[in-house]
């Protein structure tokens, strides 16, 4: 197992380390701080996780800009790039 850059939605939302024989979340976007830190069997349980954090939450990858998300695909790319 190694390093590997974890998505949600096309958005890189963290990063997953080896923990042993398991893995070890690393978040880096507020929207999933929560789940930061958290030990997962396999990086597919990690993302299950992550999707279910995201439905129940409430709000969209980007927060309090989800009106960015209907934005253009310029706006919306120069919002990642930041």
């Amino acid at each position: 197992m190694e390093k590997q850059v974890i998505e949600y939605a096309g958005v890189p939302v963290g990063i997953s380390v080896p923990e042993g024989n398991r893995v070890k979340f690393i978040a880096v976007k507020f929207p999933v701080i929560e789940l930061d830190g958290g030990i997962y069997g396999s990086v597919a349980e990690l993302q299950r996780a992550i999707r279910t954090h995201m439905k129940n939450s409430g709000e969209g990858l980007y927060g309090s800009f989800a009106g960015a998300r209907s934005a253009s695909a310029a706006a919306a790319k120069a919002f990642n790039a930041a």
